[in-house]
């Protein structure tokens, strides 16, 4: 080859050389163009997790981080949790010689970035590193996530809820307020001033301005279900300001209060129920009859003697005077305190009905003030048997009978002299 072969090809290899310089400035002023576009972060990361070198990106320019040959560890900026799953990425994408992918966060200062990273090998000890953030739509995803369990909860509550415009009309509704309205489906549509309306006249206008005004309100509310039957509900409603566009609304939960009514009205019957209960028992207790023999019996009084108790006194001693066939009654005041007029009264007309029914009573444990008393009220016990202890009011009651038959029948006259024999 002569010397002009030989400098007709070294000027074919430079032209070529030339064009291939031409090429490759071409692509770096491409991959230039589309890094000074792209707002994600793109550098050369080794298998150790340094940074050698980043690119200039809208992300750089921003000041969040530098371009240019580094030497950084990745551990400076991602979170410390996530630097060995970010290593872990780069040696399996170097290895498989495949594309690795990962989230994972990064501080800025005193944020914190969520970023998707894709690495790729691009020498045998280093990947292209491409992260994007993600911040939003994970914010974005977590919302949803929320407002599907905020509508799943609203969906399946007991309590009826709703959501209505500023107007009144519902638009949205769970199943509890359909069911609890009667209307069903038809709940949509529906205005609350029919719904709460029908009872509380103007009131319901003037909570709705107050909720806008305010904010919130709680009370009760009369709803008129689809039958026209009206239940008394516990509401709570808030106002929703109208955001991103979307008219003011009005946010309503309603708790049917019926079963509420109707187990207070039962505590209240069960409890009536307990307190009779115990009254009987008082009854019972207070005006014990006490059996000492055939024929006779024993009723001993202990506290205040006022009407009610002398009414029960002596329909308990009747009663028991009726069905024992008893014919001597011995009532013991030994613990009746303060008689007075009422309490001889009632004394009195115990022993007229229980000689009525054949009976004598008795009547024992006078004291010397209760002796006074009577004295000085002048209570005639002609009719009355008495004596001054329950032993000897026993005694008398079984001593034979014989003088004392004429006594025994109703109607007839009773001598005072054998009415009031000594001890």
């Amino acid at each position: 080859m002569n010397d002009e072969q030989s400098s007709k090809a070294i000027e074919r290899e430079n032209a070529a050389l030339r064009q291939r310089v031409a090429e490759l400035e071409g692509a770096e002023a491409k991959l230039e163009a589309l890094c000074s576009v792209s707002r994600a972060f793109i550098a050369l990361i080794d298998r150790d997790g340094i940074v050698r070198e980043t690119f200039a990106t809208l992300l750089s320019r921003s000041g969040r981080v530098d371009s240019g040959p580094l030497a950084i560890p990745m551990a400076a900026a991602v979170r410390e949790d996530y630097v060995d799953r970010c290593v872990g990425a780069i040696r399996e994408s170097l290895a498989t010689r495949t594309i690795a992918s990962l989230e994972y966060p990064v501080r800025f200062g005193q944020d914190e970035v969520w970023c998707q990273a894709f690495c790729k090998p691009f020498t045998d000890d280093t990947v292209l590193w491409v992260a994007h953030d993600i911040t939003a739509q994970r914010r974005l995803a977590y919302a949803q996530a929320e407002l599907r369990d905020f509508q799943a909860l609203v969906n399946s509550a007991p309590d009826g809820v709703c959501i209505a415009s500023r107007e009144g009309a519902v638009f949205h509704a769970n199943q509890a307020f359909r069911d609890m309205t009667g209307h069903g489906d038809g709940a949509l549509g529906k205005s609350l001033f029919d719904l709460y309306g029908a009872e509380e006249g103007d009131q319901l206008a003037a909570i709705v301005q107050q909720c806008f005004e305010q904010g919130s309100w709680q009370g009760t509310l009369a709803l008129t279900q689809h039958d026209g039957r009206i239940i008394p509900c516990q509401v709570s409603m808030v106002a929703l300001n109208g955001e991103a566009g979307r008219p003011p609304a009005l946010a309503t939960i309603a708790r049917d209060l019926t079963p509420l009514h109707d187990a207070e009205r039962e505590r209240l019957a069960l409890q009536e129920q307990v307190i009779q209960a115990q009254q009987a028992t008082l009854r019972e207790l207070s005006t014990p009859l006490v059996p000492l023999a055939e024929g006779v019996v024993a009723m001993p009084l202990i506290g205040a003697l006022d009407r009610s108790r002398a009414q029960q006194a002596m329909e308990r001693l009747l009663d028991g005077i009726v069905q024992h066939q008893f014919h001597t009654a011995i009532l013991d005041v030994t613990g009746v305190k303060d008689v007075d007029a009422e309490s001889a009264d009632a004394l009195l007309r115990i022993a007229r009905a229980a000689r009525l029914l054949g009976a004598q009573l008795v009547l024992t444990g006078i004291g010397p003030d209760t002796a006074q008393t009577l004295v000085d009220l002048g209570v005639d016990l002609t009719g009355i048997a008495t004596r001054s202890t329950l032993q000897s009011a026993i005694a008398h009651a079984l001593a034979p009978r014989n003088g004392r038959q004429a006594a025994s029948v109703p109607g007839a006259p009773v001598s005072p002299a054998r009415t009031r024999s000594p001890d």
